[in-house]
């Protein structure tokens, strides 16, 4: 678990991600350590889906990043 603001101004494709305290989920999280409306991930494949989403999204805004960082 992360909180979206590490990823500065490339953080819009991940906040969608995040739960109501701007913490977005990494592969191993459980859905119970988070901020989210209890009936949101009622069943796993939900939450296996959010998650597959989530760290998707992060590695494309952490290159993003990267990329950013050492343009020069």
């Amino acid at each position: 678990m992360f909180h979206y603001t590490k990823l500065d101004m490339f953080c819009n494709d991940v906040v969608k991600f995040a739960d109501a305290d701007g913490y977005v989920p990494e592969a191993e999280d459980i859905c119970q350590d988070f901020s989210y409306p209890e009936e949101k991930f009622k069943n796993l494949r939900n939450w296996t889906q959010h998650i597959q989403n989530s760290v998707h999204a992060t590695r494309t805004a952490q290159q993003k990043l990267h990329a950013w960082r050492n343009r020069l």
